[in-house]
């Protein structure tokens, strides 16, 4: 009983934090490198030293590959903490007829977005999430770009 009582407060308190959101459908916030490969069956691959770049000055892209399911095809690339060395942020990229295919999934795991905004001049769509991660989606006749980050990146 008095392990209930302070399990119950250690949560309510914010002691005890629930596991992180799925950064990327299979990995998560935190993952190393080798456990974001592995949980990619292999359609992401390391990068070399030379190929890597800096995100910004906390994270680097180490990792990149392709992600495909139900109609939605793009290149993705994986940023690390340099610190920590654990899965900061999720890119990618695709075609502009994927954006909306992207842009629903995102909706249906996320919910609706904190903005959707269509710029009347350029055409873009900028779409984009502050809870539970950092998300922004933009969408081109170019393509689309987005960018999927842990909270606090």
């Amino acid at each position: 009983m008095r392990l209930g009582r302070s399990l119950s407060a250690l949560l309510l308190s914010g002691a005890i934090v629930a596991p992180a959101h799925a950064a990327w459908e299979y990995t998560r916030w935190g993952m190393t490198e080798a456990q974001a490969i592995t949980a990619s069956r292999r359609a992401v691959r390391g990068l070399s030293a030379p190929e890597r770049r800096m995100m910004d000055t906390r994270v680097e892209y180490r990792a990149r590959g392709t992600f495909s399911v139900e109609g939605l095809r793009m290149n993705i690339a994986f940023g690390f903490d340099i610190k920590t060395g654990g899965l900061a942020c999720v890119s990618g990229r695709g075609a502009a007829a994927q954006g909306d295919v992207l842009r629903q999934r995102l909706i249906a795991r996320f919910g609706p977005p904190e903005f959707d905004d269509q710029h009347p001049r350029s055409g873009e769509q900028d779409i984009g999430w502050t809870t539970p991660d950092k998300i922004d989606l933009v969408i081109t006749s170019a393509g689309f770009t987005l960018l999927h980050c842990a909270p606090g990146y």
